[in-house]
């Protein structure tokens, strides 16, 4: 009877013991990193999630609006209103030091959590998660900072901005509409980029460990990424671009008619083109074109093991 009783409990034991490697290998599947905390499905957490603090600012006279979170996906949407709306929600009630504050001077908004690094939260089994809404008034056109160590980050409107700074340490940043501003600086260390439209003077887009893609790209810059393919569609070229993959593919497609002088390189792959290339050896690892009438733009592209594709 006691053998018996000790092999039920084995048992029991057991089931239990796969059960929480179970909700444990799908919590860190399907997390995103957003405060850490483990869940299932973004439809069981995006049911539970509930507003925190909700504030209201005038923007009349600010040049620059700084939005810093340790851990939150951050979503901006353009308005109609006059004034700058921040929304926090949240799936756990949050404590007043764990809620946004507000710095402002020097012509300048800031927002950003009270509260970093509450250890508690990393290990929760409580389907944490953070966003944080930004409604941001359609006629501001200065300058945009956004930063996040562990979240998404999504433009969910058109916007024109003076010059953008858009940061993820661990997460995606993505927009579907078209992101217009005299500079455009993007990084995520990782993550993906994924960008409908972007137009500008001058870009940095850089990912270190994930893929970048851009349908509509006009302006002239670098474009980077260590292990990731890098695809763009460009719509008009300044003056150069410059794209760069350590570790992945590079697809570039050109308009047609475009007046373009094309530098590509690759160390460990080839270098494929519906253009008329001059090839510089045998296995097309390096290649050179001049297509059209000058002035030409300029697109050189680099990769150590990978790809590289242009075409129009």
């Amino acid at each position: 009877m006691n053998r018996n009783l000790k092999i039920i409990r084995i048992a029991m034991w057991s089931l239990v013991a796969l059960g929480l490697t179970a909700i444990l290998i799908l919590g860190i599947t399907n997390s995103n990193g957003i405060s850490g905390g483990f869940h299932f499905t973004n439809r069981i957490i995006d049911s539970n999630i509930a507003v925190q603090k909700e504030e209201s600012l005038q923007i009349k006279g600010v040049n620059k609006i700084v939005i810093n979170f340790s851990s939150s996906d951050i979503v901006v949407k353009a308005t109609d209103e006059e004034n700058m709306r921040i929304i926090q929600k949240s799936t756990k009630t949050l404590k007043d030091d764990e809620k946004f504050q507000v710095i402002q001077g020097n012509n300048q908004i800031t927002i950003e959590k009270r509260k970093f690094g509450n250890l508690s939260n990393t290990w929760s089994f409580g389907y944490f998660k953070e966003v944080i809404e930004i409604y941001l008034p359609k006629n501001y056109n200065s300058d945009l900072d956004i930063e996040t160590s562990s979240g998404d980050i999504k433009l969910d409107s058109d916007m024109i901005l003076s010059n953008a700074n858009v940061s993820a340490s661990s997460g995606d940043i993505a927009t579907k509409y078209n992101l217009d501003a005299k500079g455009i600086n993007m990084v995520t260390s990782s993550g993906d980029i994924n960008i409908e439209t972007l137009t500008t003077s001058d870009y940095k887009i850089k990912a270190t460990s994930g893929d970048i893609k851009i349908n509509s790209l006009t302006g002239s810059g670098k474009v980077d990424t260590s292990s990731g393919d890098i695809k763009l569609q460009y719509k008009d070229i300044e003056e150069y671009s410059e794209v760069t993959a350590t570790s992945g593919d590079v697809k570039l497609t050109i308009q047609k008619g475009m007046s373009l002088e094309f530098k590509g390189k690759c160390s460990s792959g080839d270098i494929n083109s519906n253009l008329d290339l001059n090839y510089k050896d045998k296995n097309h690892h390096e290649a050179a074109a001049k297509i059209g009438n000058g002035p030409y733009k300029k697109i050189t592209a680099n990769t150590s093991s990978g790809d590289i594709s242009i075409s129009n």
